[in-house]
């Protein structure tokens, strides 16, 4: 199964961002890292899902050494090939 790579960010009001740069449209914003890596792979679903409605590539993730990874829920990669 893919594995995207994903940033955390800091954000305002001692929030954080978690942003997948391969995947540009999920955004989560959540009070702790934890907290948003674990909403981000129901949210990945929905958007690769989106992607496989419009016949679009889905997207190969990066290698980005040390950063946390998003694994989507469904095996994407399996359905669309």
């Amino acid at each position: 199964m893919v594995a995207y790579p994903a940033r955390l960010e800091p954000g305002g009001e001692g929030m954080v961002m978690l942003t997948l740069p391969d995947v540009p449209e999920l955004v989560v914003v959540a009070r702790r890292a934890r907290e948003a890596l674990r909403k981000a792979p129901a949210i990945l679903d929905t958007i690769l899902s989106g992607y496989a409605c419009e016949h679009r590539p889905l997207p190969r993730p990066s290698r980005i050494g040390g950063a946390p990874l998003v694994t989507p829920r469904r095996d994407w990669m399996a359905l669309v090939s």
